[in-house]
C-alpha cells in the first residue's frame, strides 16, 4: 500500500472520539461507570474522612484489603481501556459493537497490555528524571502502543516500536491532542468540584460523573489517534481496518 503523506487531522480525531462516544453512550459511559466509576465513588466514601484514611494503615488487615483494592481497581481499569479501545477500533472500522466480545478481547490482552503499562511508566518515569523532555517525548512516541497491541496482536516491544514509527512526523499535533484533553479534563473536574464543595455525598456523585466522561474519552480517544495515524501515513480505509480489527 503506498504511503500516506499527511500527518494526523486533530478535528477528524476530536469529532470521531466525540462520534464514537455519542453512538455509543450505553458502551462508553455506561462501563466507565459500572468498572470504575462506582468502584472507585466506593473506596472515596469509605475512605473519605483523614480518621478513615489513617485508620486503614492501622492494621496487617486493613493494608492487605487496601492492596487488594489497588489491585482489583488496576484490573478493572485495563479491562475498561482494552474494551472501550476495541469499541472504538470496531466503530471506526463500520463493524457493529458486540460488547460481550469486545470485553472477551480486552480480557484476553490483560496480561501483555499490564506489561506494556510497566514498561511504559518506567520507560516515561526515567524520561521524566532526564529533565522532563524525555519523558514527553516518550509518551507522544508510545501513546498509540496499546491499540496497536489490540488491533495487530504485537507483542510489547514490537507495539512500541510500531506506535513509534505511526507517530514520527506528528507528535507536535498530537500533543496539542493532548493539551485539549487536559483542558477538558480540567474543567470537567474544575466543575464537579464546584457543584460537590458543600456536600462529601454530593461531591463524590459529581466525582464519579467527571470520572465516568474523562474514563470514555480517553478510550475513545486513544484508539482514535491510531485510526488516524495509520489513515494518514497508510492510507488505510475503513473496509481495511474492519479485517485488520476482526
Amino acid at each position: 500500500m503506498a504511503q500516506g503523506s499527511r500527518k494526523i487531522d486533530i478535528s477528524r480525531v476530536v469529532n470521531n472520539t466525540v462520534g464514537v462516544i455519542s453512538r455509543n453512550p450505553v458502551v462508553f459511559l455506561g462501563l466507565s461507570l459500572l468498572i470504575v466509576g462506582l468502584p472507585n465513588a466506593a473506596m472515596e466514601y469509605i475512605q473519605g474522612s483523614p480518621a478513615a484514611i489513617a485508620g486503614s494503615f492501622s492494621s496487617s488487615a486493613a493494608i492487605l484489603t487496601g492492596l487488594i483494592g489497588f489491585f482489583v481497581f488496576l484490573f478493572l481499569s485495563i479491562v475498561l481501556q482494552a474494551t472501550l479501545i476495541v469499541a472504538t477500533l470496531n466503530d471506526l472500522a463500520n463493524k457493529e459493537i458486540n460488547l460481550g466480545d469486545c470485553i472477551n478481547q480486552a480480557i484476553r490482552k490483560f496480561l501483555p497490555l499490564l506489561g506494556l503499562g510497566l514498561f511504559f511508566g518506567l520507560g516515561i518515569s526515567f524520561g521524566f528524571m532526564l529533565f522532563i523532555v524525555p519523558g514527553v517525548i516518550l509518551f507522544l512516541m508510545w501513546i498509540v502502543a496499546a491499540p496497536v497491541m489490540i488491533a495487530e496482536n504485537r507483542g510489547i516491544i514490537a507495539s512500541l516500536k510500531r506506535s513509534a514509527a505511526l507517530t514520527s512526523g506528528s507528535k507536535g499535533m498530537i500533543f496539542l491532542l493532548v493539551i485539549i484533553f487536559f483542558i477538558v479534563a480540567m474543567i470537567i473536574s474544575a466543575i464537579s468540584a464546584s457543584l460537590g464543595f458543600f456536600n462529601a455525598t454530593t461531591s463524590i456523585i459529581f466525582a464519579l460523573i467527571a470520572n465516568m466522561i474523562t474514563g470514555a474519552l480517553q478510550g475513545a480517544g486513544t484508539a482514535s489517534i491510531y485510526v488516524d495515524l495509520r489513515t494518514a501515513k497508510e492510507g488505510t480505509d475503513s473496509s481495511t481496518l474492519a479485517e485488520v480489527f476482526a
